[in-house]
């Protein structure tokens, strides 16, 4: 114990009593079991039950997995990751997934430089990110894809998968080591090789309806966190120049050279699952965030639309909006329009519901900023979309970064609903996979549903750890 000694206004020292030594950094393993887990005579019962009973699950479990039949597993892999994807286009799957994590890793590298870069501007202590801290962070990942591949029953997925591990640890790097200029705009690089991405999965057919807004929406992301905003009008042009050739160039091959892919109406099993949450919610949150700012607007007729697209998509469940896009909305199609994909619809609807949750988590931000902010930044002329962008925004959204990250979660676990409208996601291949006739009648679901299971918690874990860690790296919930 030490006395601490603080200055009064007029610099006279106040004694404010002794001050607890801090605690010791590290403790031995039975140091630490003797302060946590024996402390005591109920704690130490506590300890014994609940360690007793996890033996016995653990030992469960280990004798369960040793007797397990996994052949139905490693039979039907291919299924449960891709669906009835063909074999002869799966350097579809492979080039396009390796595309997506070259944009993950140039991306990822990028924006830490960038955070570093800022964090010393500011005189805050820094350091770079290390490999071993990325696989704790993304451990469970890592061991679900690792547990995936050793059912296969060749050497290509595990070729495949080191590949894919090699590939995100070398474009991070790149992306590290990317001049400033660039790094500020890697979102370009990235939306860019997206839409490659899926050009090469489903070819052109796809796409061409949407590369200008999918660039727009990549472009509006960019620039909300560009603090180096050029006030000139040449800089400004120049902030289009970028995003405008980049829709050009992608419109112009899927126009002038078109070309045949693997359309997303028989993708299938983990895959769909992915790419449906992926849509979801880059898709749902921007529609969210403008639904819960047109909630609070002064027009009437934004307001009333907003309230009534809300209220209504909040007030039925998902599998209703489901089946009403699957089997009855295309009788109120005109005859000669083309009934769009299953899938297609599908997402729409995801999208739509998505947004409506997420448009009520934001309102709650929104109405948790104080009203002085916004008073203050009036005072000072600030623009309107300025005000919302720079000050009422990044403060409504990092109070509600736990029940969007939570909204995620069950969006992702959602997915699963596809399987009313006929799609094969990850969920219904356990059903697909212990109906098929040498399985049937044997008693597999436990096995089918456990490796299911084992998929859904590692990526709802990493999304419910990463939201943890930004929560403590922006002090959500601390003054």
């Amino acid at each position: 114990m030490s006395n601490e000694l603080h200055l009064d206004l007029d610099g006279v020292p106040i004694d404010v009593g002794p001050r607890p030594a801090p605690h010791a950094a590290k403790l031995s393993p039975t140091a630490w079991a003797k302060e946590n887990l024996f402390n005591s005579i109920g704690n130490s019962i506590i300890t014994l039950v609940f360690g007793a009973i996890f033996i016995a699950t653990t030992w469960w479990a280990i004798g369960w997995l040793v007797d397990a039949e996994f052949e139905i597993v490693r039979r039907n892999l291919r299924l449960f990751m891709v669906g009835q994807f063909p074999k002869e286009e799966l350097w579809r799957l492979w080039l396009s997934g390796y595309t997506i994590l070259i944009a993950i890793g140039l991306v990822s590298g990028a924006l830490a430089h960038n955070t570093y870069d800022l964090a010393v501007e500011q005189g805050v202590p820094a350091e770079r990110e290390s490999l071993m801290s990325l696989v704790r962070r993304f451990w469970a990942l890592i061991a679900v894809m690792v547990f995936f591949v050793s059912f296969a029953r060749t050497l290509l997925p595990y070729i495949g998968v080191a590949a894919a591990f090699a590939l995100v640890i070398v474009s991070r790097e790149v992306g590290w080591r990317m001049p400033s200029a660039v790094r500020h705009r890697a979102i370009y690089i990235g939306s860019t090789l997206a839409i490659i991405s899926m050009l090469v999965l489903s070819g052109t057919s796809k796409l061409g309806g949407v590369t200008l807004g999918l660039v727009a929406f990549f472009w509006a992301l960019s620039e909300m966190g560009r603090r180096d905003a050029p006030t000139t009008a040449a800089g400004k042009l120049a902030r289009f120049a970028i995003p405008l050739a980049v829709a050009i160039i992608v419109f112009a091959i899927e126009v002038v050279i078109p070309f045949d892919g693997f359309g997303w109406e028989d993708w299938g099993g983990l895959h769909i699952t992915l790419f449906t949450s992926v849509v979801g919610i880059a898709l749902g949150m921007p529609l969210g965030i403008l639904l819960a700012l047109g909630r609070q607007s002064d027009l009437p007729v934004i307001k009333s639309a907003s309230v009534l697209f809300i209220e209504f998509v909040r007030g039925v469940p998902l599998i209703s909006l489901l089946l009403f896009s699957g089997l009855m909305l295309p009788f109120f199609l005109p005859i000669d329009f083309e009934r769009p994909a299953d899938l297609t619809l599908a997402m729409i609807v995801i999208m739509g519901f998505s947004a409506a949750y997420i448009a009520e988590i934001v309102r709650g931000g929104l109405q948790a900023v104080p009203k002085g902010q916004t008073e203050a930044a009036q005072a000072l002329g600030m623009a309107p979309g300025s005000l919302q962008r720079l000050i009422v925004l990044p403060q409504a959204l990092r109070a509600v970064i736990p029940a969007m990250v939570g909204q995620f979660i069950a969006l992702f676990k959602d997915t699963s609903l596809l399987v009313v409208v006929g799609i094969l996601e990850f969920l219904d291949v356990a059903s697909v996979a212990n109906n098929q006739p040498e399985f049937l009648g044997k008693g597999l679901a436990g096995v089918t549903y456990i490796f299911v299971a084992i998929g859904y918690w590692a990526f709802a874990f990493t999304m419910s750890k990463e939201s943890r860690r930004l929560e403590t790296k922006l002090g959500v919930g601390t003054r």
